[in-house]
Protein backbone atom coordinates (compact mmCIF):
# COMPACT_ATOMS: atom_id res chain seq x y z
CA UNK A 1 0.00 0.00 0.00
CA UNK A 2 1.62 3.39 -1.58
CA UNK A 3 2.72 5.99 1.64
CA UNK A 4 -0.20 9.39 1.84
CA UNK A 5 -0.08 11.74 3.32
CA UNK A 6 -3.54 14.34 3.70
CA UNK A 7 -3.62 17.65 5.39
CA UNK A 8 -7.13 18.54 6.59
CA UNK A 9 -8.07 21.80 7.91
CA UNK A 10 -10.22 21.90 11.07
CA UNK A 11 -11.63 23.93 13.63
CA UNK A 12 -10.07 23.13 17.24
CA UNK A 13 -12.30 24.98 19.81
CA UNK A 14 -10.51 26.58 23.42
CA UNK A 15 -12.24 26.52 26.32
CA UNK A 16 -16.16 25.49 26.52
CA UNK A 17 -17.77 28.36 24.11
CA UNK A 18 -19.28 27.17 20.94
CA UNK A 19 -18.30 30.76 19.08
CA UNK A 20 -15.24 29.04 17.06
CA UNK A 21 -15.35 32.50 14.94
CA UNK A 22 -14.16 34.29 18.27
CA UNK A 23 -12.30 31.52 20.16
CA UNK A 24 -11.37 29.20 17.43
CA UNK A 25 -8.62 28.92 15.36
CA UNK A 26 -7.19 26.32 12.06
CA UNK A 27 -5.43 23.80 12.39
CA UNK A 28 -3.58 21.35 10.21
CA UNK A 29 -4.58 17.70 11.22
CA UNK A 30 -2.16 15.63 9.06
CA UNK A 31 -2.26 11.71 7.66
CA UNK A 32 -0.29 9.46 6.73
CA UNK A 33 -0.47 5.94 5.06
CA UNK A 34 1.90 2.83 6.38
CA UNK A 35 1.86 -0.49 6.53
CA UNK A 36 2.50 -3.18 9.38
CA UNK A 37 3.92 -6.57 7.99
CA UNK A 38 1.25 -6.14 5.53
CA UNK A 39 -1.15 -4.14 7.31
CA UNK A 40 -3.04 -0.92 6.65
CA UNK A 41 -1.87 2.03 9.43
CA UNK A 42 -2.42 5.47 9.93
CA UNK A 43 -0.88 8.14 11.48
CA UNK A 44 -3.13 11.22 12.37
CA UNK A 45 -1.50 14.26 14.09
CA UNK A 46 -3.86 16.99 15.05
CA UNK A 47 -1.23 19.00 16.51
CA UNK A 48 -1.73 17.91 20.00
CA UNK A 49 -0.74 14.84 19.70
CA UNK A 50 -0.34 11.47 17.55
CA UNK A 51 -2.72 8.77 16.82
CA UNK A 52 -1.79 5.41 15.32
CA UNK A 53 -4.56 3.17 14.02
CA UNK A 54 -4.24 -0.17 12.89
CA UNK A 55 -1.58 -1.51 14.92
CA UNK A 56 -2.61 -4.42 17.27
CA UNK A 57 0.12 -5.39 18.35
CA UNK A 58 1.99 -2.89 19.50
CA UNK A 59 1.85 -3.56 23.61
CA UNK A 60 5.21 -5.19 25.31
CA UNK A 61 5.04 -8.46 26.27
CA UNK A 62 5.10 -8.49 29.91
CA UNK A 63 7.01 -10.96 32.13
CA UNK A 64 5.87 -14.24 33.10
CA UNK A 65 5.27 -15.14 37.12
CA UNK A 66 5.62 -18.33 38.80
CA UNK A 67 3.97 -20.20 41.26
CA UNK A 68 4.99 -21.17 44.38
CA UNK A 69 5.91 -24.49 42.37
CA UNK A 70 8.26 -22.76 40.08
CA UNK A 71 5.27 -23.60 37.28
CA UNK A 72 5.29 -20.23 34.86
CA UNK A 73 1.83 -18.32 34.58
CA UNK A 74 1.32 -16.24 31.28
CA UNK A 75 2.52 -13.08 31.34
CA UNK A 76 0.27 -10.39 32.55
CA UNK A 77 -2.06 -8.48 30.16
CA UNK A 78 -0.47 -5.02 29.04
CA UNK A 79 -2.52 -1.98 28.78
CA UNK A 80 -2.49 -1.01 24.95
CA UNK A 81 -0.10 1.98 24.21
CA UNK A 82 -2.01 3.62 21.68
CA UNK A 83 -4.98 3.61 23.33
CA UNK A 84 -5.10 7.14 23.22
CA UNK A 85 -2.99 9.66 20.96
CA UNK A 86 0.49 10.21 21.97
CA UNK A 87 0.63 13.94 23.18
CA UNK A 88 3.85 15.99 21.54
CA UNK A 89 5.70 16.50 25.23
CA UNK A 90 5.90 12.69 24.94
CA UNK A 91 7.09 12.42 21.65
CA UNK A 92 10.88 12.27 21.59
CA UNK A 93 11.59 11.69 17.63
CA UNK A 94 10.16 10.81 14.34
CA UNK A 95 12.14 10.21 11.57
CA UNK A 96 12.24 8.50 8.38
CA UNK A 97 15.15 5.52 7.86
CA UNK A 98 16.40 5.94 4.74
CA UNK A 99 18.22 2.69 4.87
CA UNK A 100 14.94 0.59 5.99
CA UNK A 101 12.62 2.77 4.42
CA UNK A 102 10.68 2.74 7.32
CA UNK A 103 9.05 5.33 9.25
CA UNK A 104 10.31 5.32 13.13
CA UNK A 105 8.42 6.80 16.13
CA UNK A 106 10.10 7.25 19.82
CA UNK A 107 8.25 7.91 22.35
CA UNK A 108 7.32 7.57 26.22
CA UNK A 109 3.64 5.95 26.70
CA UNK A 110 1.98 6.15 30.19
CA UNK A 111 1.44 3.10 31.68
CA UNK A 112 -1.74 3.36 33.36
CA UNK A 113 -3.95 6.00 30.97
CA UNK A 114 -6.26 6.66 33.48
CA UNK A 115 -4.06 7.95 36.00
CA UNK A 116 -2.51 11.34 35.91
CA UNK A 117 0.94 10.87 37.49
CA UNK A 118 1.48 7.69 35.64
CA UNK A 119 4.73 6.78 34.98
CA UNK A 120 6.17 6.47 31.59
CA UNK A 121 7.74 3.54 29.68
CA UNK A 122 9.62 3.75 26.44
CA UNK A 123 8.33 2.52 23.30
CA UNK A 124 9.82 2.75 19.74
CA UNK A 125 7.04 1.99 16.28
CA UNK A 126 8.42 1.06 12.76
CA UNK A 127 6.31 1.44 9.72
CA UNK A 128 6.77 0.24 6.29
CA UNK A 129 6.06 2.17 3.02
CA UNK A 130 5.29 0.94 -0.15
CA UNK A 131 6.25 2.60 -4.14
CA UNK A 132 8.99 4.11 -2.43
CA UNK A 133 6.94 7.61 -1.41
CA UNK A 134 9.50 8.60 0.46
CA UNK A 135 9.47 12.03 0.11
CA UNK A 136 5.69 12.37 1.82
CA UNK A 137 6.99 10.46 4.94
CA UNK A 138 9.83 12.72 5.07
CA UNK A 139 7.66 16.12 5.13
CA UNK A 140 5.40 14.21 8.02
CA UNK A 141 8.35 13.81 9.82
CA UNK A 142 9.69 17.25 9.60
CA UNK A 143 6.53 18.83 10.14
CA UNK A 144 5.40 16.63 13.39
CA UNK A 145 9.69 17.44 14.68
CA UNK A 146 8.24 21.45 14.06
CA UNK A 147 5.36 21.35 16.33
CA UNK A 148 6.70 18.56 19.20
CA UNK A 149 9.75 20.80 19.77
CA UNK A 150 8.50 24.45 19.14
CA UNK A 151 10.53 26.79 20.90
CA UNK A 152 12.70 23.89 22.07
CA UNK A 153 15.77 22.38 20.57
CA UNK A 154 15.87 18.45 19.76
CA UNK A 155 18.76 16.52 19.89
CA UNK A 156 20.12 18.38 22.52
CA UNK A 157 24.24 17.70 23.42
CA UNK A 158 24.57 17.37 26.97
CA UNK A 159 26.99 16.87 29.54
CA UNK A 160 25.90 13.96 31.91
CA UNK A 161 27.49 14.12 35.30
CA UNK A 162 26.71 10.78 37.33
CA UNK A 163 27.95 10.23 40.73
CA UNK A 164 28.16 6.52 41.04
CA UNK A 165 27.73 6.36 44.74
CA UNK A 166 24.67 8.55 44.59
CA UNK A 167 21.22 7.00 45.81
CA UNK A 168 23.55 4.50 47.53
CA UNK A 169 25.23 3.31 44.57
CA UNK A 170 22.40 3.00 42.16
CA UNK A 171 22.87 5.92 40.12
CA UNK A 172 24.87 4.38 37.11
CA UNK A 173 22.27 1.90 37.22
CA UNK A 174 19.51 4.73 37.20
CA UNK A 175 21.49 6.09 34.19
CA UNK A 176 22.63 3.19 32.35
CA UNK A 177 19.34 1.54 32.15
CA UNK A 178 16.52 4.51 32.90
CA UNK A 179 18.09 6.96 31.51
CA UNK A 180 20.26 6.71 28.63
CA UNK A 181 17.77 4.55 26.25
CA UNK A 182 15.68 8.08 26.83
CA UNK A 183 18.10 10.44 25.67
CA UNK A 184 20.06 7.80 22.87
CA UNK A 185 16.10 7.76 21.29
CA UNK A 186 15.49 11.43 21.14
CA UNK A 187 19.02 11.32 19.32
CA UNK A 188 20.69 13.64 21.81
CA UNK A 189 24.19 13.98 22.19
CA UNK A 190 25.76 12.72 25.27
CA UNK A 191 29.47 13.33 27.01
CA UNK A 192 29.14 11.38 30.34
CA UNK A 193 31.56 12.01 32.83
CA UNK A 194 32.08 9.63 36.43
CA UNK A 195 32.71 11.90 39.70
CA UNK A 196 35.40 10.16 41.57
CA UNK A 197 35.50 12.75 44.47
CA UNK A 198 34.07 15.00 46.48
CA UNK A 199 34.29 18.45 44.77
CA UNK A 200 34.62 16.50 41.32
CA UNK A 201 31.29 18.17 39.99
CA UNK A 202 32.62 21.09 40.91
CA UNK A 203 35.71 21.46 39.27
CA UNK A 204 34.01 19.91 35.86
CA UNK A 205 31.28 22.94 35.91
CA UNK A 206 34.10 25.69 36.65
CA UNK A 207 36.21 24.07 33.53
CA UNK A 208 33.48 23.66 31.25
CA UNK A 209 33.38 24.55 27.40
CA UNK A 210 29.49 26.43 27.76
CA UNK A 211 29.82 26.21 23.79
CA UNK A 212 29.89 22.72 23.37
CA UNK A 213 26.84 21.82 25.43
CA UNK A 214 22.69 22.53 25.70
CA UNK A 215 22.36 21.61 28.83
CA UNK A 216 24.58 19.77 32.20
CA UNK A 217 22.49 17.10 33.30
CA UNK A 218 22.94 16.06 37.14
CA UNK A 219 22.74 12.31 37.94
CA UNK A 220 22.69 12.47 41.28
CA UNK A 221 21.28 13.78 44.52
CA UNK A 222 20.77 17.41 45.61
CA UNK A 223 24.95 17.18 46.46
CA UNK A 224 25.90 17.02 42.90
CA UNK A 225 23.83 20.21 41.85
CA UNK A 226 25.12 22.18 45.00
CA UNK A 227 28.62 21.35 43.46
CA UNK A 228 27.71 22.32 40.12
CA UNK A 229 25.78 25.93 40.78
CA UNK A 230 28.97 26.51 42.81
CA UNK A 231 31.13 25.72 39.69
CA UNK A 232 29.60 28.14 37.43
CA UNK A 233 29.83 30.76 39.66
CA UNK A 234 33.42 30.58 40.87
CA UNK A 235 33.81 31.56 36.43
CA UNK A 236 34.71 34.89 35.47
CA UNK A 237 31.81 34.20 32.91
CA UNK A 238 29.24 33.00 35.63
CA UNK A 239 26.25 34.41 34.34
CA UNK A 240 27.09 33.41 31.25
CA UNK A 241 27.72 29.69 31.70
CA UNK A 242 24.32 29.50 33.88
CA UNK A 243 22.56 30.94 30.27
CA UNK A 244 24.21 28.75 28.10
CA UNK A 245 23.89 25.36 30.41
CA UNK A 246 21.06 25.15 32.26
CA UNK A 247 20.59 22.46 34.33
CA UNK A 248 18.77 19.15 33.95
CA UNK A 249 18.10 16.44 36.55
CA UNK A 250 17.99 13.04 37.28
CA UNK A 251 17.07 11.78 41.03
CA UNK A 252 19.91 9.19 41.51
CA UNK A 253 20.55 10.04 45.13
CA UNK A 254 19.20 9.65 48.69
CA UNK A 255 18.07 13.31 48.86
CA UNK A 256 16.11 14.57 45.57
CA UNK A 257 14.46 17.94 46.56
CA UNK A 258 14.48 20.22 43.84
CA UNK A 259 13.25 17.14 41.36
CA UNK A 260 10.45 16.63 43.33
CA UNK A 261 9.60 20.28 43.54
CA UNK A 262 9.34 20.36 40.13
CA UNK A 263 7.51 17.02 39.16
CA UNK A 264 5.98 15.70 42.53
CA UNK A 265 6.56 12.96 44.83
CA UNK A 266 6.17 10.01 42.26
CA UNK A 267 7.71 11.67 39.04
CA UNK A 268 10.21 13.45 40.90
CA UNK A 269 12.07 9.95 41.90
CA UNK A 270 11.30 8.61 38.09
CA UNK A 271 14.36 8.87 36.06
CA UNK A 272 12.25 8.07 32.65
CA UNK A 273 10.02 11.16 33.85
CA UNK A 274 12.97 13.14 34.48
CA UNK A 275 14.86 12.47 31.56
CA UNK A 276 11.94 13.55 29.22
CA UNK A 277 12.08 17.01 31.18
CA UNK A 278 15.90 17.28 30.28
CA UNK A 279 14.79 16.60 26.58
CA UNK A 280 11.57 18.90 26.67
CA UNK A 281 11.81 21.27 29.71
CA UNK A 282 12.16 24.78 29.06
CA UNK A 283 14.58 27.21 31.18
CA UNK A 284 12.83 27.89 34.35
CA UNK A 285 14.75 30.74 36.46
CA UNK A 286 15.52 29.98 40.26
CA UNK A 287 16.67 31.96 43.06
CA UNK A 288 20.39 31.62 44.54
CA UNK A 289 21.44 32.55 47.92
CA UNK A 290 25.14 33.24 48.84
CA UNK A 291 26.49 32.31 52.22
CA UNK A 292 28.71 33.90 53.84
CA UNK A 293 30.99 33.33 56.64
CA UNK A 294 33.58 35.18 57.98
CA UNK A 295 36.25 32.90 55.78
CA UNK A 296 34.91 31.92 52.92
CA UNK A 297 31.17 32.37 51.04
CA UNK A 298 29.11 30.29 48.45
CA UNK A 299 26.14 29.73 46.97
CA UNK A 300 22.83 27.56 47.98
CA UNK A 301 20.10 26.33 46.47
CA UNK A 302 17.90 24.43 48.70
CA UNK A 303 18.13 25.65 52.34
CA UNK A 304 19.66 27.02 55.26
CA UNK A 305 18.81 24.56 58.89
CA UNK A 306 19.68 24.66 62.12
CA UNK A 307 18.21 22.96 65.52
CA UNK A 308 16.31 19.92 65.62
CA UNK A 309 15.97 19.42 61.59
CA UNK A 310 19.59 19.85 61.04
CA UNK A 311 20.34 17.16 63.90
CA UNK A 312 17.85 14.39 62.10
CA UNK A 313 19.79 15.00 59.04
CA UNK A 314 23.64 15.35 60.52
CA UNK A 315 23.14 12.52 63.60
CA UNK A 316 21.63 10.42 61.29
CA UNK A 317 24.36 10.06 58.77
CA UNK A 318 25.17 6.33 59.90
CA UNK A 319 21.49 5.50 58.77
CA UNK A 320 21.42 6.74 55.66
CA UNK A 321 20.60 3.11 54.22
CA UNK A 322 17.59 4.17 55.82
CA UNK A 323 16.24 6.43 53.00
CA UNK A 324 14.42 9.57 54.28
CA UNK A 325 13.03 7.38 57.40
CA UNK A 326 16.41 8.69 59.19
CA UNK A 327 15.29 11.63 59.12
CA UNK A 328 12.09 10.98 61.22
CA UNK A 329 14.11 9.00 63.48
CA UNK A 330 16.70 11.79 64.23
CA UNK A 331 13.25 14.16 64.74
CA UNK A 332 11.59 12.13 67.21
CA UNK A 333 14.87 11.65 69.51
CA UNK A 334 15.27 15.77 69.32
CA UNK A 335 11.28 15.55 70.20
CA UNK A 336 11.03 13.46 72.77
CA UNK A 337 14.29 14.83 74.31
CA UNK A 338 12.76 18.43 74.16
CA UNK A 339 16.04 20.39 72.78
CA UNK A 340 16.35 23.85 71.86
CA UNK A 341 19.00 25.44 70.48
CA UNK A 342 20.22 29.74 71.96
CA UNK A 343 20.46 31.55 68.64
CA UNK A 344 20.40 35.24 67.52
CA UNK A 345 18.92 35.48 64.02
CA UNK A 346 18.49 38.73 62.23
CA UNK A 347 15.65 38.86 59.79
CA UNK A 348 15.35 41.39 56.46
CA UNK A 349 11.66 40.98 56.38
CA UNK A 350 9.18 41.43 53.10
CA UNK A 351 6.19 40.00 54.68
CA UNK A 352 5.38 38.37 57.81
CA UNK A 353 1.15 37.84 57.77
CA UNK A 354 0.42 34.33 56.83
CA UNK A 355 -2.44 34.39 54.86
CA UNK A 356 -1.07 37.57 52.53
CA UNK A 357 1.49 34.80 51.99
CA UNK A 358 -0.36 32.49 50.89
CA UNK A 359 -2.59 34.63 49.33
CA UNK A 360 0.02 35.35 47.20
CA UNK A 361 1.41 32.09 46.08
CA UNK A 362 -2.08 31.08 45.18
CA UNK A 363 -1.80 34.05 42.65
CA UNK A 364 1.43 33.06 41.33
CA UNK A 365 0.27 29.61 40.54
CA UNK A 366 -3.47 30.92 38.93
CA UNK A 367 -1.12 32.93 36.85
CA UNK A 368 2.44 31.43 36.03
CA UNK A 369 5.26 33.36 34.06
CA UNK A 370 8.69 32.31 33.32
CA UNK A 371 10.00 35.26 33.98
CA UNK A 372 13.74 35.64 31.84
CA UNK A 373 17.29 34.91 33.99
CA UNK A 374 18.86 38.28 35.44
CA UNK A 375 20.16 40.41 32.70
CA UNK A 376 22.85 41.87 35.10
CA UNK A 377 26.29 41.61 34.36
CA UNK A 378 29.85 40.94 36.04
CA UNK A 379 30.13 39.29 39.32
CA UNK A 380 27.23 38.51 41.69
CA UNK A 381 28.22 40.75 44.36
CA UNK A 382 26.16 40.88 47.99
CA UNK A 383 24.06 44.21 48.55
CA UNK A 384 23.98 43.81 52.50
CA UNK A 385 26.57 45.01 55.29
CA UNK A 386 29.56 42.52 55.82
CA UNK A 387 29.30 40.05 58.51
CA UNK A 388 31.30 42.42 60.69
CA UNK A 389 29.31 45.14 60.31
CA UNK A 390 25.91 45.59 62.61
CA UNK A 391 22.77 44.96 60.67
CA UNK A 392 20.14 47.65 59.27
CA UNK A 393 18.21 49.15 61.73
CA UNK A 394 14.84 47.85 60.20
CA UNK A 395 15.68 44.21 60.37
CA UNK A 396 13.65 42.00 62.88
CA UNK A 397 16.55 40.73 65.56
CA UNK A 398 15.27 37.69 67.73
CA UNK A 399 17.51 36.37 70.48
CA UNK A 400 15.79 33.37 71.95
CA UNK A 401 15.88 29.37 71.90
CA UNK A 402 15.20 28.31 69.06
CA UNK A 403 13.52 24.37 68.27
CA UNK A 404 14.77 24.81 64.72
CA UNK A 405 15.53 27.37 62.26
CA UNK A 406 14.61 26.71 58.84
CA UNK A 407 15.02 28.28 55.46
CA UNK A 408 14.10 26.92 51.92
CA UNK A 409 14.11 28.05 48.51
CA UNK A 410 12.26 25.24 47.92
CA UNK A 411 8.87 24.03 49.35
CA UNK A 412 10.29 20.66 50.38
CA UNK A 413 12.92 19.91 52.01
CA UNK A 414 12.51 15.60 51.40
CA UNK A 415 9.89 13.52 50.60
CA UNK A 416 6.14 14.10 52.40
CA UNK A 417 8.15 16.69 53.87
CA UNK A 418 6.44 19.78 52.77
CA UNK A 419 8.33 22.55 54.74
CA UNK A 420 7.91 25.52 53.04
CA UNK A 421 4.28 25.27 50.72
CA UNK A 422 4.90 29.25 49.56
CA UNK A 423 7.85 28.86 48.62
CA UNK A 424 8.30 29.91 44.81
CA UNK A 425 11.56 29.45 42.13
CA UNK A 426 11.85 32.98 41.44
CA UNK A 427 10.00 35.64 43.93
CA UNK A 428 13.31 37.20 45.16
CA UNK A 429 12.60 35.68 48.52
CA UNK A 430 13.21 33.05 50.96
CA UNK A 431 10.63 31.72 53.25
CA UNK A 432 11.74 31.26 56.88
CA UNK A 433 10.48 29.10 59.49
CA UNK A 434 11.35 28.43 63.04
CA UNK A 435 9.52 27.45 66.58
CA UNK A 436 11.00 29.35 69.60
CA UNK A 437 11.24 28.22 73.28
CA UNK A 438 10.21 24.67 74.32
CA UNK A 439 6.76 23.41 73.37
CA UNK A 440 5.69 20.32 75.08
CA UNK A 441 6.79 17.06 72.93
CA UNK A 442 2.41 16.54 71.97
CA UNK A 443 2.86 20.05 70.40
CA UNK A 444 5.74 19.57 68.23
CA UNK A 445 4.19 16.14 67.40
CA UNK A 446 1.43 18.28 66.29
CA UNK A 447 3.63 20.37 64.31
CA UNK A 448 5.28 17.82 62.74
CA UNK A 449 2.23 15.46 61.80
CA UNK A 450 0.85 18.30 59.67
CA UNK A 451 3.91 18.80 57.79
CA UNK A 452 3.55 16.11 55.04
CA UNK A 453 0.72 18.90 53.57
CA UNK A 454 1.87 22.24 54.96
CA UNK A 455 -0.47 22.26 57.05
CA UNK A 456 1.66 23.17 60.17
CA UNK A 457 2.36 26.81 59.05
CA UNK A 458 -1.24 27.71 60.23
CA UNK A 459 -0.39 26.53 64.08
CA UNK A 460 0.30 29.52 66.23
CA UNK A 461 3.52 28.33 67.22
CA UNK A 462 5.18 28.24 63.75
CA UNK A 463 6.31 31.63 62.84
CA UNK A 464 6.80 31.67 58.73
CA UNK A 465 8.23 34.58 56.84
CA UNK A 466 9.42 35.88 53.63
CA UNK A 467 12.48 37.12 53.80
CA UNK A 468 15.45 39.18 51.50
CA UNK A 469 18.29 38.03 53.61
CA UNK A 470 19.32 36.90 56.99
CA UNK A 471 22.16 36.37 59.65
CA UNK A 472 22.50 33.75 61.86
CA UNK A 473 24.40 33.27 64.94
CA UNK A 474 24.47 29.82 66.56
CA UNK A 475 25.31 30.27 70.20
CA UNK A 476 24.92 26.65 72.00
CA UNK A 477 26.79 26.36 75.15
CA UNK A 478 30.13 24.61 75.29
CA UNK A 479 29.61 21.09 75.26
CA UNK A 480 26.51 20.44 73.40
CA UNK A 481 26.40 19.60 70.33
CA UNK A 482 24.95 21.59 67.61
CA UNK A 483 24.53 21.17 64.08
CA UNK A 484 24.26 23.73 60.85
CA UNK A 485 22.85 22.26 57.54
CA UNK A 486 23.20 23.96 54.47
CA UNK A 487 21.51 22.09 51.63
CA UNK A 488 21.97 19.44 53.07
CA UNK A 489 25.69 19.26 53.45
CA UNK A 490 27.43 19.65 56.96
CA UNK A 491 27.74 23.61 57.48
CA UNK A 492 30.34 25.22 60.25
CA UNK A 493 28.69 25.89 62.95
CA UNK A 494 29.28 29.81 63.23
CA UNK A 495 27.85 32.76 62.30
CA UNK A 496 27.24 33.18 58.73
CA UNK A 497 24.61 35.41 56.39
CA UNK A 498 22.18 34.78 53.70
CA UNK A 499 21.32 36.99 50.51
CA UNK A 500 18.60 35.82 47.87
CA UNK A 501 19.83 36.78 44.27
CA UNK A 502 17.07 37.02 42.20
CA UNK A 503 17.03 34.39 38.82
CA UNK A 504 20.50 33.88 38.72
CA UNK A 505 20.22 29.92 38.49
CA UNK A 506 18.51 27.93 35.19
CA UNK A 507 16.78 24.62 35.36
CA UNK A 508 14.75 22.75 32.73
CA UNK A 509 11.21 22.17 33.68
CA UNK A 510 8.57 21.17 32.11
CA UNK A 511 6.08 23.48 34.43
CA UNK A 512 6.61 27.71 34.79
CA UNK A 513 6.83 26.59 38.59
CA UNK A 514 6.87 24.26 41.30
CA UNK A 515 3.95 21.77 41.71
CA UNK A 516 1.31 23.31 43.29
CA UNK A 517 1.04 22.71 47.23
CA UNK A 518 -2.47 23.11 48.01
CA UNK A 519 -1.99 24.89 50.34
Amino acid sequence: MPAQLHVVFGVSNLGSTSDTSTHGFLSMIRKLQLTKVHHPVELTYDGDGLRIEGDFNAAKRGKPSYTCFCIPLPPPKRADPLLLPIQNTNILRVCYNERLKMVEIHALIPMQHDKEDSLLELYKFMYSLSDNNEEEAKQFCKDLMHDVYKDMKPEKRLKVIVNPAGGQGKAKDIFEFGVKPVFEAANCEMDIQYTEHQGHALQIAKDLDINRYDAIVTVSGDGIIHEVINGFLQRPDARQAIKNVPLGLIPGGTSNSLSICLLDYVRGYDPVYSALQVIKGQNLALDLCSVTYADHRYFSFLSQNHGITAYADLATEHLRWMGDTRNIIGLMQQIFARQSYPVEVALQIEESNKERIKSKYRDALVHPVRPPLNELDGPVVDTIPPLSEPVPEDWTVINDDLVFFLTSKVPSVARDMLTHPCALPNDGLIDALFVRGHPSIAKQMEIFKKIEHGQHIDSPLVEYYKVKAFRFTPKAPAGKKAYTVIDGENAPNQPFQVQVHSRLGCVLSLYPTFKNSNI
